[in-house]
């Protein structure tokens, strides 16, 4: 009974939060006693949550007022989001295209915290295929992906990443040996792709490939997996070619 009370006041917290910050970012800046004739909430209780929120970067007070608005992490949170939807609505039409060429889910992912998010997916059309869903959120060592991020990346912070976050044996081919790992990474640094024959993922080939902005700098990265068979693995070679040629059309249309 305790539990499932505590459980409630917390969703009340946040939406009381969530209501804070839609007021300010309705109209001005507003005082303590004007957002709570506003909202309904009581002092004590929209102190606390400003206090939090603005210990978040979500609100700032100015001092000489004692008024709040938003702070500039929501800045940076709506400008992140800015460019996750850039990336994902010039990439979706090469993506599909990629698909309907190699029969495979294609994937799209960006890195954020340290943490890689598909951001789009694109279901593969053959008959055995591998399914994955957008919003998945992964470590930066995970599969191909996390080799492709990390390869622009020097070999001091890779070793922290990995320190941070162990290598893990996601499939039978999955290395966890920090040296041989690192080795793996540095050839995806040459070669500007990943490919993985069941790593991450147990009967499937997998690969994924840099997407660059004008700097160079790495901004996302796209990826194929399908189910592994004799025939694929025969033509390994052409769906690198694919992957590549694809991550590089996108990567132009963000220059």
């Amino acid at each position: 009974m305790s539990v499932k009370k505590e459980k409630q006041t917390t969703v009340s917290s946040v939406d009381k939060a969530i209501d804070i910050l839609i007021a300010l970012g309705q109209s001005d800046i507003k005082t303590i006693r004007e957002l709570g004739q506003q909202l309904d909430i009581t002092k004590s209780t929209l102190h606390r949550l400003l206090q939090t929120l603005e210990s978040r970067g979500l609100v700032k007070k100015d001092i000489t007022t004692d008024k709040y608005s938003l702070g500039y992490k929501i800045l940076e949170l709506s400008s992140n989001l800015k460019k996750e939807n850039e990336i994902r609505e010039l990439a979706i039409g090469q993506m599909e295209e990629l698909s309907r060429l190699t029969g495979d889910t294609v994937q799209l992912a960006i890195l954020e915290n340290n943490e890689i998010i598909i951001i789009e997916t694109v279901e593969g059309t053959n008959t055995l295929r591998v399914f994955a869903q957008p919003g998945q959120k992964y470590p930066i060592t995970y599969g191909n992906f996390g080799k492709v991020f990390l390869a622009y990346q020097s070999t001091s912070n890779i070793v922290n990443h990995i320190n941070a976050t162990p290598l893990l044996k996601y499939a039978s081919a999955t290395i966890t040996d920090q040296e041989k790992f690192i080795d793996e990474v540095n050839e995806v640094k040459k070669n500007n792709i990943s490919v993985g024959i069941d790593d991450p993922i147990e009967g499937a080939i997998s690969m994924a490939a840099p997407i660059t902005d004008s700097n160079n700098n790495i901004v996302a990265s796209l990826s194929i997996a399908g189910v592994k068979t004799q025939q694929k693995i025969s033509e390994i070679e052409k769906f690198k070619m694919y992957i590549m040629d694809y991550a590089d059309k996108i990567s132009n249309e963000l220059k």
